[in-house]
């Protein structure tokens, strides 16, 4: 009997057990859910006030069935990468020319001397014709080029796998790395939380560098050295928000910066020092999207162009001045 009425004992825990799981599945369940007090809410900020949006949308053409994966400006055309080609465009849109190069291409810069394509984890160069010249493989565990930038015969290459810069001559060869950090109680090393790494040489030779974690963006010296930043976290417009931001950049003749954010997608320019000028795209021209951070260019007359990969268009943004 005493076993019997311990069977029975724990018959009734589990009954109990079961009940309670089962009243918390009906409880939560998508539609019964209540309002979660932690939930970041982001959709005030969305709305830009119009006197600080100083750009207009005037144009935008489709890729048609290119796949575009990058985008760059070089002597008024764009290069745009994507599938296992590179299309060069007239700033209205006309096809021009097109190159076939390997598949897989994650970012493309355009001098008056090369092409060059990177890759997931490889790069390659190439002659204005179209010619491969070189291609090599970068080491890494965890390689993952999103972005270039050129200065003379340097190729610099962002890997935010490995949370570095590494660079290259024009014949493929490792001439430096570095990753961001410094002696000076200023250095962090490079915080890179996704694959979202950016940078770009400026029109005075300065090499900048995106810190996505720090919401900052850096000055660095050829070899590594650490010479100034600035940073904007915060949920306002004059902020970075998000967990990696700004994803991608630009910058204009004057030293201004041209910053593309992910999640809530927003296109903004900074001067050198990190102060707000304006808005070039608020977040309501990229509604119904994924949230994916567009590639920005600008030409020498301001005017923005941004790569939309949800829609697979260049978008074009002049100055409301102009």
């Amino acid at each position: 009997m005493k076993k019997r009425g311990l069977v029975i004992v724990v018959l009734v825990i589990l009954g109990v057990i079961l009940g309670v799981i089962v009243v918390d599945f009906l409880n939560n369940r998508p539609d019964r859910r209540g309002r979660n007090p932690y939930a970041l809410e982001v959709d005030q900020y969305r709305k830009v006030d119009p006197s600080l949006v100083r750009y207009r949308e005037t144009r935008n053409f489709d890729l048609g069935l290119l796949i575009a994966a990058d985008m760059t400006l070089y002597n008024n055309h764009l290069y745009v990468a994507g599938n296992s080609l590179l299309v060069k465009i007239s700033l209205d849109g006309t096809p021009m020319d097109m190159i076939e190069i390997l598949p897989g291409a994650t970012s493309v810069e355009v001098d008056d001397q090369q092409v060059i394509i990177g890759f997931r984890n490889r790069m390659a160069s190439y002659d204005h014709r179209g010619t491969l010249l070189h291609q090599w493989a970068v080491p890494g565990d965890s390689t993952w080029i999103t972005n270039l930038a050129l200065k003379a015969d340097k190729i610099f290459v962002a890997d935010a796998g490995n949370r570095r810069i590494i660079i290259y001559n024009r014949d493929g060869e490792q001439t430096g790395e570095f990753e961001g950090k410094s002696e000076s109680e200023s250095g962090h090393g490079f915080i890179v939380p996704s694959p979202n790494f950016d940078l770009a040489v400026n029109s005075f030779g300065e090499l900048w560098v995106v810190n996505p974690g720090k919401h900052a963006l850096e000055n660095y010296t050829e070899d590594g050295r650490l010479r100034g930043f600035w940073d904007k976290a915060g949920f306002d417009i004059e902020g970075f928000l998000g967990c990696c931001n700004p994803a991608r950049i630009a910058v204009m003749k004057d030293g201004s910066f041209i910053t593309s954010e992910k999640g809530m997608v927003r296109i903004k320019i900074y001067d050198p020092s990190g102060k707000l000028i304006s808005v070039v795209a608020p977040p309501e021209l990229f509604e119904g999207g994924s949230g994916k951070a567009p590639e920005v260019c600008v030409d020498d007359q301001g005017v923005v162009y941004a790569l939309d990969f949800d829609r697979d268009r260049v978008r074009v943004f002049e100055p409301i001045d102009n």
